[in-house]
């Protein structure tokens, strides 16, 4: 019987890019991985927004172990998760208990519920963050709120709907191909869900779960 050659997988970071340097970003992959492929999506209109958000999230998936779930709070984007610069919610849920999971019962999975002296901090260090990248004290007002306010129930049925369930679906396949622990970033618009990146563990901060790596390697 032939052997059957090992997978490893690796890659590049996700990126937002002008069509022109698409090429450029095909070249760091496959200087990266030579068999490496690049998934190109022509993104919609707000998918850059780093401030007028509902909010931003990662689930990360050990497939047939644990679903992992990160939910930041409105005015923040996606890169407070996959950076691990900010944690607000967290849960942990069994692989067994996912087609029971309803939106109303999540919180028995909770990990991690930030508390209102640190989500001040957080919301303070996110102000300071997008002064420092540009954005004007008018534009952020009121996108932020002093207050955190837990993630709502319809996001909660969105991201089981429309990123668990299906993925669970599909352990099968997705274990064949390889792809056994990997997670999925995002953010929500306008109510609407766009998740916009597709990533492996190393991006991920320590939440005792599993281990934190170099920032090099973040």
């Amino acid at each position: 019987m032939q052997k059957q050659e090992k997978i490893q997988l690796y890659g590049v970071e996700g990126n937002f890019v002008k069509k022109s340097e698409v090429q450029n970003y095909i070249k760091r992959v496959k200087q990266s991985n030579p068999k490496g492929v690049t998934l190109c999506i022509d993104t919609e209109e707000g998918t850059q927004e780093k401030v007028k958000t509902d909010g931003a999230f990662n689930v990360y998936l050990q497939m047939g172990k644990k679903v992992y779930i990160d939910f930041l709070g409105r005015g923040y984007d996606m890169g407070a998760i996959t950076k691990g610069k900010e944690n607000h919610e967290s849960w942990s849920i069994d692989w067994d208990d996912i087609l029971f999971v309803t939106p109303n019962k999540m919180n028995k999975y909770r990990l991690n519920l930030i508390s209102d002296e640190d989500y001040f901090k957080s919301a303070s260090r996110r102000l300071q963050h997008l002064l420092n990248i540009g954005y004007s004290r008018e534009h952020i007002k009121g996108k932020i709120p002093r207050h955190y306010s837990q993630m709502p129930l319809w996001a909660k049925e969105m991201l089981l709907d429309k990123i668990i369930f299906p993925l669970y679906c599909k352990k099968n396949e997705l274990s064949q191909a390889g792809l056994t622990s990997f997670g999925v970033q995002g953010m929500i618009i306008d109510g609407k869900l766009f998740p916009i990146e597709f990533n492996r563990q190393v991006r991920f901060a320590n939440k005792n779960v599993y281990n934190k790596k170099s920032d090099y390697e973040r």
